[in-house]
C-alpha cells in the first residue's frame, strides 16, 4: 500500500444499519405505498433508481425500515445463490428490507470509490459469512471488513476512471438488449411468413407456406457408442451444447459409463426428450467432429436448413409442451414430435431466413464478446487502482491516466 495510503475497516468511514420489513398483514403499510422499499433480490451491482415494492408513511414509522439517502451503498447480507455480498448504490431515498446492510460514508470519503472497491471484494467478502447451516453475513463482521483510506482527490479520481468503464459497459449492454429484441423481432415477422425476404433473383418469395407434419422434414440418425469415451461427450445447456467434462467439472457424472449414447455428427439437430417444466430446448451441434449425448437426447437431421428449423423451434418453444407427456415430468419423443404440424417455406426461402438469423446472432455475438473484454479490462484495472498499485496523477486529465 502507498505511504500516503491508510488501513482501516468500514466502521471507520461509515455507518452501517439495516432496514426492516412492515407487518404484511396490515393493508395499510403497503396499500398504494410511494416509499420504495428494496429487498436483496435488487442488490446486484448497479444503482437502484426504482423498486418492485413500495411501502406507505404509515408502513415505515411502525416497523423498523428506515429511510436511506441517495448515495448510500446497499450490501446484501444473506439470499439465495450469489446474492449474499452483492453490492448496489441508491439513486433515489429508499427504504429496505432487514436482509440489507446500509453503508452511508461519513463526510470526505467519495461513496464511488468505496462501492467499486466493495464490487471487487465481492468474493472476499462472502467468504467472511458466519459458518453454519446457512451462511451469512451481519453488521459486524461488515464493519469490520478491511478497507485502503487514499487521500479524498485520489479517491475522487480512481471512482472518475472506473465511471468511465461502468458507462462503456452499460452501452454495450444496452446495444446487446436492443439487437437481441431486434431479432425476436425479426423471427417472429420471418418464421410465420409475415416478412417475406428476396430470392437470388432479387425477387420477393411469394406463395402461402405449405403446412407440413415435421416428419416429412425430419431425419432420424440412430448411432450409438460402442465403446466408452468413443467420442467427446456433451450435455446441453442455455449456451449450447458443451463438454460435459466442463459443465460437470466438479462432479463424478463425467466419469459415467457412455457406452449406448447417441452419436451426433457436425451440423445435426438434439434436444432433452425430458423436461420438469414443459419447455423443451433445441440446439444445433457446431463441432467440427461426432460427439456424443446422452440416450434423452434424440439426434436428428433435416431435409432442409437445419439453422431455420433450430430458429422454427426456438420461435415456438412454449408450444412443445401441449405434445408432451407425463405428469410430474414431461416427455416428448422424436415421434411425438414429427406429428406436430407446421407451415413450412421452400428450401430455398429457409435457407435465406437462415442467413438472416445467423448474421443476427453474430452481431450479438460480437457484442457479447466486446461486453466481456470490457469487463476484464476493468476488472484489471480494478485490482491495480483501488489497492495504489497503480497511481493516478490527481491534476492531469483522465485520459492521461489510464
Amino acid at each position: 500500500m502507498p505511504s500516503d495510503w491508510k488501513q482501516g475497516t468500514i466502521e471507520d468511514i461509515a455507518t452501517v444499519s439495516s432496514g426492516g420489513t412492515p407487518n404484511r398483514a396490515n393493508d395499510s403499510y403497503w396499500k398504494d405505498g410511494l416509499i420504495p422499499w428494496v429487498t436483496t433480490a435488487e442488490v446486484k451491482f448497479g444503482t437502484i433508481t426504482d423498486t418492485e415494492q413500495k411501502i406507505t408513511e404509515e408502513g415505515l414509522n411502525n416497523s423498523s425500515a428506515k429511510l436511506f439517502p441517495k448515495d448510500t451503498i446497499l450490501m446484501a447480507m444473506y439470499g439465495q445463490g450469489k446474492t449474499r455480498g452483492q453490492v448496489a448504490k441508491l439513486g433515489i431515498e429508499a427504504s429496505t428490507n432487514q436482509a440489507c446492510a446500509a453503508l452511508q460514508l461519513h463526510d470526505g470519503f467519495e461513496v464511488d470509490y468505496y462501492y467499486q472497491y466493495l464490487i471487487s471484494q465481492y468474493e472476499n467478502i462472502r467468504s467472511l459469512a458466519n459458518s453454519g447451516g446457512q451462511k451469512n453475513l451481519s453488521g459486524g463482521i461488515i464493519k469490520g471488513i478491511n478497507i485502503p483510506i487514499p487521500p479524498l482527490l485520489e479517491q475522487q479520481k480512481i471512482a472518475e476512471i472506473l465511471f468511465s468503464w461502468d458507462k462503456a459497459i452499460s452501452t454495450t449492454e444496452r446495444l446487446i438488449d436492443n439487437s437481441t429484441q431486434q431479432k425476436k423481432a425479426l423471427m417472429q415477422q420471418l418464421l410465420t411468413g409475415k416478412k417475406r425476404l428476396l430470392d437470388e433473383s432479387g425477387e420477393r418469395f411469394e406463395g402461402e407456406w405449405e403446412e407440413f407434419k415435421l416428419s416429412n422434414w425430419l431425419v432420424e440418425y440412430k448411432e450409438k457408442s460402442t465403446i466408452k469415451d468413443q467420442y467427446d461427450v456433451y450435455t446441453s445447456s442455455r449456451n449450447g451444447l458443451v463438454l460435459q467434462s466442463v459443465y460437470f467439472a466438479n462432479s463424478r457424472i463425467a466419469e459415467r459409463d457412455n457406452i449406448g449414447f447417441h452419436v451426433i455428427p457436425p451440423n445435426h439437430i438434439t434436444y432433452r426428450s425430458r423436461s420438469d417444466d414443459g419447455f423443451f430446448t433445441f440446439n444445433l451441434f457446431s463441432g467440427d467432429k461426432n460427439g456424443l449425448i446422452s440416450h434423452y437426447y434424440p439426434v436428428f437431421s433435416t431435409k432442409g436448413s437445419n439453422k431455420f428449423f433450430i430458429a422454427l423451434f426456438e420461435q415456438y418453444r412454449a408450444t412443445f409442451g401441449r405434445y408432451s407427456v407425463g405428469t410430474s415430468q414431461r416427455v416428448l419423443s422424436l415421434n411425438a414430435l414429427k406429428d406436430i404440424l407446421f407451415k413450412i417455406p421452400s428450401i430455398q426461402e429457409q435457407q435465406k431466413i437462415a442467413t438472416v438469423l445467423t448474421n443476427a446472432d453474430q452481431e450479438i455475438e460480437l457484442l457479447e464478446q466486446q461486453l466481456n473484454d470490457l469487463q476484464q479490462e476493468k476488472k484489471a484495472l480494478m485490482q491495480q487502482l483501488l489497492t495504489g498499485k497503480r497511481r493516478v496523477k490527481v491534476e492531469v486529465e483522465q485520459s492521461e491516466c489510464v
